[in-house]
């Protein structure tokens, strides 16, 4: 697959990753997952489905299994059964962040109408809560007790996230505000997420922490992606792309670094997160595809991933380490 087209789709699993084994696992985390995002606790009107886009594999997971083999393979042990409730936690901390994005927004704002259109009876409960409750109760199942603080840390990281995203109020972020938003977003998850599945294997801290590091890395590799993708999408679905990110209080990267140079650019980002004109969005979103903005921001893919690769150097080579090499070389194809 070319390059282009590749940022076209944005980022996706290659199916070479996933043995049987791993199918497996995937197969008894879905549904696993739909039990436990809904049930008891979950606030009436609220509808876990919208939120569960359908079709396997989802990356997190895979993140955690892939980490505790590769850890296991050292001669660490681990469960089966571990190592999905701590996949389900990583994949509920992801869910419970588009929900927060969904429900957040000034009263009476575009966001907030949405949200409500989305949620439901549920849109004053800033969604999520129950889900990171089941995380911290799955977290604190694991065998090591290190797991709920890595957990707790990664809410700490996504806290400050919200924080920034809440004090931008709808203005375009720096370029260094919008990495700084991804790493408290997905780099975030992805780190924990490795770093998780390290301890579910009982590795020592040094494993735990090159793990970690390739989360991170492949994390902002894969936000980042995304991001860039959207600049690749017919010009009518990449404005309705970018609208809905607008609609959730989320940037855009290459936004960001074509606003360095287009300072209208800032303007106008501020103007649509409260007025969605279609002809200033199309005006807004032309010039950033026709800026430079979508290949530095492939330049900044291009050096995670390689960063991430490092990390995993200081691992003996095994398969699960190949796959995570694999997966996170794949964002450059």
């Amino acid at each position: 697959m070319s390059r282009d087209r590749r940022f076209r789709r944005g980022p996706r699993l290659d199916p070479e990753l996933l043995g049987q084994d791993l199918r497996e696992h995937l197969g008894r985390f879905e549904q696993a997952l739909g039990d436990l995002t809904g049930g008891e606790g979950v606030p009436a009107g609220f509808d876990p489905e919208r939120f569960l886009a359908p079709g396997l594999p989802r990356v997190r997971p895979l993140l955690v299994v892939l980490s505790a083999h590769a850890a296991s393979e050292q001669g660490h042990h681990t469960s089966a059964e571990d190592t999905e409730h701590v996949a389900v936690a990583a994949e509920l901390l992801h869910v419970a962040i588009v929900i927060h994005d969904a429900a957040l927004g000034r009263q009476g704002g575009r966001r907030r109408r949405a949200a409500r259109r989305l949620l439901g009876g549920a849109a004053a409960w800033l969604g999520g809560n129950h889900l990171t409750l089941r995380a911290l109760e799955l977290a604190r199942h694991a065998p090591s007790p290190d797991t709920v603080g890595e957990l707790l840390d990664a809410l700490r990281e996504i806290s400050d996230g919200h924080a920034l995203a809440q004090d931008l109020d709808g203005h375009l972020p720096t370029p260094l505000q919008s990495i700084e938003l991804a790493d408290g977003r997905t780099a975030a998850v992805f780190s924990f997420a490795c770093r998780a599945g390290a301890r579910v294997a009982g590795a020592d801290r040094k494993v735990v922490h090159t793990l970690g590091r390739y989360g991170r890395h492949a994390g902002l590799a894969w936000h980042l992606t995304e991001d860039l993708a959207l600049f690749n999408l017919d010009p009518d679905d990449r404005d309705e792309a970018i609208e809905e990110r607008l609609l959730r209080g989320l940037s855009n990267h290459a936004v960001a670094l074509a606003a360095t140079d287009d300072a209208a650019l800032a303007r106008d980002w501020a103007r649509l997160h409260h007025d969605a004109d279609r002809d200033r969005l199309r005006s807004m979103t032309d010039r950033v595809a026709r800026s430079g903005a979508v290949q530095e921001g492939r330049r900044r893919v291009l050096r995670e991933v390689w960063a991430a690769r490092q990390a995993l150097h200081s691992l003996p080579p095994t398969p699960a380490r190949d796959s995570l090499d694999h997966l996170a070389a794949s964002l450059t194809k």
